[in-house]
């Protein structure tokens, strides 16, 4: 079977019922987390995430929730940002959703900016995973969504690698957009949470893809659902979808081999794979790869650039894949 020969559609129902955490994630609770001694701000993040979603409605005439209306994580990756937010998703009372900013996107382009405030205004929580802006119509259809629902009364928690005052920096004139930028941020009480990656993966140290034969052998001897492709087909057939459907590519797969892992020329390109890589390992399915090293898939310049966390995330997850 090769992901190249599969065409996913999506479905818009379909799609609003599964806006819960990653199968990695489903047993990410509170308890299970573990923070860094070293770090204070991890435990501090944790009891006050948890404080928050426990809060409860007061006021005897007009009741209201107390504290902030949104929670925002902030940290590099690998800090253990999404583990807290799925823990928070977990003991948060229904209704209640999950979903990463892409798929917030994609949704509200499905919805209209009026039915995705109408629907989402009738959960109580909504957890939003890897927030960022990057492009002027998405800074101002996700601020404008945000400010209408939590106007209704949505909570609100969120991760990302950038603090809320410097989201859009370096992707598109955020100055265009500042003023909405600041009004959102003014929305949320900012947790920093200080720490390395967990996964502990040093860019020299990376571990070596397989041979192709090594890995053909592998391939023909695993009795998991399972699929190959060339990476170049890869490549291009992730530039024909949506990145909402790569979670649709992987369904019923346990393994996924790749064959001749290569430098990626093309942002646009690695940027794809960087969210095809996220799908991976979300799901939890067990990844195997030829070609190239690691640290030679995207270019430094890439690695560098406006998108260096999201490169430095991948490179973590890919190293835990393939390790």
């Amino acid at each position: 079977m090769r992901l190249a020969e599969r065409h996913p559609e999506v479905d818009l129902e379909r799609l609003l019922q599964g806006f819960v955490p990653p199968p990695r994630f489903r047993s990410a609770t509170f308890a299970a987390y573990r923070p860094d001694p070293r770090y204070p701000s991890q435990a501090l993040a944790k009891e006050r995430l948890r404080s928050w979603v426990r809060d409860r409605p007061r006021g005897l005439l007009r009741s209201r929730m107390p504290g902030p209306q949104g929670i925002y994580l902030d940290g590099g990756f690998g800090v253990g940002k999404t583990h807290l937010l799925v823990a928070a998703y977990l003991e948060a009372p229904s209704p209640k959703a999950f979903l990463t900013f892409e798929e917030l996107t994609y949704t509200l382009g499905l919805l209209g900016l009026k039915e995705g405030v109408r629907r989402f205004s009738s959960l109580r929580y909504l957890f939003l995973d890897e927030f960022e802006l990057d492009d002027p119509g998405n800074a101002q259809m996700v601020t404008h969504f945000l400010s209408l629902a939590m106007d209704r009364g949505l909570r609100v928690a969120t991760t990302s690698n950038t603090p809320p005052g410097a989201l859009g920096e370096g992707r598109f004139n955020a100055e265009q957009f500042r003023h909405q930028i600041q009004g959102l941020a003014r929305r949320f009480a900012v947790e920093r949470i200080e720490g390395e990656d967990f996964r502990h993966r040093d860019p020299g140290g990376l571990p070596e893809p397989w041979s192709d034969g090594k890995l053909l052998e592998a391939f023909h001897q695993d009795p998991r659902p399972k699929t190959l492709d060339a990476f170049p087909d890869l490549l291009a057939h992730l530039r024909a979808l949506h990145p909402i459907r790569y979670r649709y590519l992987l369904e019923g797969v346990e393994a996924v081999y790749l064959r001749g892992l290569e430098p990626i020329q093309d942002q646009n390109d690695a940027l794809r794979f960087v969210h095809f890589v996220d799908q991976v390992y979300n799901r939890g399915l067990a990844l195997r790869a030829s070609g190239v090293s690691l640290g030679a898939l995207f270019p430094e310049d890439y690695r560098h650039g406006a998108f260096a966390k999201k490169y430095g995330r991948a490179l973590s997850r890919l190293a835990e894949l393939l390790g």
